[in-house]
């Protein structure tokens, strides 16, 4: 796999943690780093962030194919893409 089909996998993977999020202080936290407006601490955003939960490696295979199967349809026009910012103003 090249570096841009790993990146976009890794930002719908991002995208997924940031919807599944039920934390305002984490959301808030994430928005204020993209917009550059803080340095935010990792280790007090860890401590925000919604409660790990132990995944099979089948999982994990199954939503990074998801992943890349939405990255390259968005490389070949068939789906349309958005930002970091859409879709932090959705939340």
């Amino acid at each position: 796999m090249d570096n841009s089909m790993e990146l976009e996998a890794y930002k719908v993977e991002l995208a997924r943690e940031i919807l599944m999020s039920d934390s305002r202080q984490l959301l808030d936290k994430v928005k204020m780093v993209l917009h550059g407006e803080s340095s935010v601490n990792i280790n007090t955003v860890k401590e925000d962030c919604v409660p790990y939960i132990p995944r099979t490696k089948s999982e994990v295979l199954d939503d990074l194919k998801e992943a890349c199967e939405e990255a390259r349809l968005i490389r070949e026009g068939k789906a349309k893409g958005f930002s970091a910012e859409d879709l932090l103003n959705e939340l």
